[in-house]
């Protein structure tokens, strides 16, 4: 393994020298992140699909997107993939005293408070108040909204800013419905936007009380939908229809019958 890894090194510094590849020479630290943002996104695809060497093909190439990354920064700070390891690993056992040090904790619970209390304790070793922070967490641009609503809400709930039960979280929910009900009957395109916005974060909300990963949830209803309407254009192909002369009613029955055959798979 270290010797592929230092292959992957050596073709990555060829890729980056002068006489390299145009493409991977232009690239820069913000672009280069985002390929990795990509890279990890397709690599949950293949977790889902449970597809074990498209698994492996996608590490390969989130590996290589953190390897490139960190090329492009030592070319401006002298930071290697070592520095990169070290500092990892030192923080993962500094911040695990339960594992690695003599310290226990009983739960789930107890560990993330001695993992954030430890957090904090770096933060002022660093000359940060983590009391003069707020208590949501920073994320990238990049991070997918209903993750960001996920991890907002979830911080909030960590200083008891939450519903007391689920009652108050499904009343939330209808009441988001009910004032795009209004906002759409008014007509004002700039209302309705804002009222879609208060109903997805309601619905975030909702799936965080049930231990439920919104974005996840999304990521396979769009694949039960996607897979279903791919059925629906190979029935009427095989049945020699276009679908914009169907009715509605029979891309329905069509529809149906694809979810059965699906579900029976």
């Amino acid at each position: 393994m270290p010797g592929h890894f230092e292959a992957l090194q050596r073709t990555i510094d060829t890729l980056r020298s002068p006489g390299g590849c145009p493409w991977d020479l232009k690239q820069d630290l913000v672009s280069a992140s985002r390929h990795l943002f990509d890279e990890a996104g397709e690599l949950v695809e293949a977790a889902l699909d449970d597809d074990l060497p498209g698994l492996r093909e996608e590490l390969g190439d989130l590996l290589f997107m953190v390897s490139f990354v960190c090329r492009i920064l030592a070319e401006r700070d002298q930071v290697t993939m070592e520095d990169v390891a070290r500092h990892g690993n030192e923080k993962l056992i500094r911040r695990h005293p339960h594992v690695f040090g003599n310290l226990e904790a009983r739960d789930t619970a107890e560990s993330q408070e001695r993992w954030n209390a430890i957090k904090a304790e770096e933060k002022r070793a660093r000359g940060i108040d983590p009391d003069a922070e707020s208590v949501l967490k920073d994320l990238p641009a990049g991070a997918a909204p209903l993750h960001q609503a996920y991890r907002y809400q979830d911080d909030a709930a960590g200083v008891g800013f939450d519903w007391p039960d689920l009652a108050g979280v499904w009343a939330k929910l209808h009441e988001e419905m009910d004032e795009l009900r209004e906002a759409a009957a008014g007509g004002d395109p700039a209302a309705v936007e804002h009222e879609v916005g208060d109903l997805l974060f309601a619905a975030v909300n909702l799936a965080r009380r049930y231990g439920v990963q919104p974005d996840m949830a999304l990521r396979r209803a769009n694949r039960r939908f996607r897979d279903r309407f791919h059925l629906v254009e190979r029935d009427f192909r095989e049945r020699g229809r276009e679908l914009p002369a169907a009715t509605i009613d029979e891309m329905e029955a069509s529809w149906q019958q694809a979810k059965r055959r699906l579900a029976a798979d």
